[in-house]
């Protein structure tokens, strides 16, 4: 990466997502009850304050069928909250290149990330500051890994800096709530689709 901000938090989140620590057994309980669990995390680094946090969900569905929806932005629209336009700029056999507008009725930002797969269930991604952008920085991953049976957990971890002063006090926590979902959307893409094509 060549953003300072982003190798920052490649620092503070776990720099090999698969070692990262177990999920407390209350939380794999939730999980295998279907339900969202999420970490809230706020950073203050020498770039400034960064927001966001960590959460998992548990999809039926195997491995491979997951990691293929990550792998195609095509379905960013469906599954990375509050999504009003996405466009594919550069696809590549390891990374690419994605404009997102992101926002909801009062205000929205756009910004181009780089989306790398990394291995077969890693991908991170992280804000691109050579093109326009509306945020300060964003950083993150999705990692997939086999649960009981055929099912996959889903983590998503997700960093951002917003500097619009109080524009940023009203809606960090309205935008960590929408982002932490992102693992149940993409649960609900993967089982959707599957249910259709059975």
């Amino acid at each position: 990466m060549q953003l300072a901000g982003a190798a920052a938090l490649g620092a503070c989140l776990p720099a090999r997502p698969a070692h990262a620590a177990p999920l407390a057994a209350g939380d794999v309980a939730r999980l295998s009850r279907e339900e969202l669990v999420r970490v809230p995390l706020d950073l203050d680094l020498p770039q400034g304050a960064y927001f966001g946090g960590i959460s998992y969900a548990v999809a039926r569905a195997p491995v491979a069928a997951v990691t293929e929806v990550l792998a195609d932005p095509d379905t960013y629209p469906s599954i990375l909250p509050m999504t009003l336009e996405c466009r594919v700029l550069r696809r590549g056999p390891r990374d690419s290149s994605v404009f997102l507008r992101q926002g909801g009725s009062a205000g929205s930002a756009g910004y181009v990330i780089t989306v790398r797969r990394e291995s077969p269930g890693l991908f991170r991604f992280w804000l691109d500051p050579d093109k326009p952008h509306e945020i300060a920085d964003l950083w993150g991953y999705f990692r997939v890994q086999p649960w009981e049976g055929e099912a996959s957990l889903i983590t998503y971890a997700a960093l951002v800096r917003l500097d619009f002063g109080l524009v940023k006090l009203l809606f960090t926590e309205a935008i960590r709530r929408h982002a932490m979902e992102t693992p149940a959307l993409v649960r609900a893409f993967v089982q959707g689709h599957r249910g259709h094509a059975m």
